[in-house]
């Protein structure tokens, strides 16, 4: 969990035929992981190197705080990455508007594969979106959501710290939807997710969003999206009870029980 090994991406790049390579750069699913501005630009210098196009998703980079933090494609001088950005996530589900960003040569091709598979964008939806931008309003939505998901996070966090029980880790990001469970070795993530579903008590299995090699058993991912601020607390408290409450049936099993006939 500290950002990406960027030998081994060398590597990756230089010993095989990657012709694109997809990153979210902020506040990533499952982990709610950002890259650093050094890593960013080292990677942009490896897809020059190894001719590699980066298809930057910053889906979620409108509730970052930090001004400091540039997207890939600032680092990229030579039309090496492909910059995609969603309204949806921050503005309105159903908005089904993006924007992204091509090198000129790409443009016509983008353009009639897109034609072929949607037809056309809403006309309606864009021109509301302008409206709304131009306006004024989408500034001050943006001011305030952001606002919104870092006290979440923050309440969150402070949670996690403050309630769960020696020997469980968490992630740390400063903003966006997610943050990482690491629960101790012992105790799986499909134990918990099991006993906190019959409590309404909704975590995801995380083990599913990494690749064989990197397999984890024991990770959860804890969403702010969808809940109160005054649902956090109460949520984590619940999760800290049943880490607790497996980790002491573990514990029943001793050898001294064993020998009992």
């Amino acid at each position: 969990m500290e950002g990406v090994d960027l030998e081994r991406l060398e590597y990756i790049f230089r010993n095989n035929d990657i012709k694109f390579f997809y990153i979210i750069p902020r506040f990533h699913n499952p982990l709610g992981h950002s890259y650093t501005n050094k890593e960013k630009k080292k990677m942009v210098e490896l897809a020059e190197k190894y001719d590699v196009y980066i298809v930057e998703d910053d889906f979620l980079g409108d509730l970052d705080l930090n001004t400091k933090a540039d997207p890939f494609y600032s680092f990229d001088p030579s039309g090496r990455v492909i910059y995609i950005k969603s309204f949806s996530k921050v503005f309105l589900p159903g908005l089904r508007v993006a924007a992204v960003v091509l090198p000129t040569f790409l443009i016509n091709n983008f353009m009639r594969y897109k034609f072929s598979l949607d037809f056309n964008s809403s006309a309606l939806s864009q021109g509301a979106l302008e409206v709304y931008m131009k306006s004024g309003m989408f500034n001050k939505h943006l001011k305030k959501i952001k606002q919104v998901y870092k006290r979440k996070m923050d309440i969150l966090q402070e949670s996690c710290e403050l309630l769960l029980p020696d020997h469980t880790l968490f992630t740390k990001p400063t903003s966006g939807f997610y943050l990482s469970v690491i629960l101790p070795e012992h105790i799986t993530a499909k134990q918990v997710v099991h006993m906190l579903n019959e409590k309404n008590v909704f975590v995801d299995d995380a083990t599913r969003m990494f690749l064989p090699e990197y397999k984890k058993e024991n990770f959860l991912r804890l969403s702010i999206s969808q809940v109160e601020e005054n649902q956090i607390k109460a949520g984590v408290e619940r999760l800290a009870e049943c880490i607790a409450l497996i980790n002491n049936r573990k514990n029943r099993v001793t050898p001294s029980n064993l020998l009992r006939f």
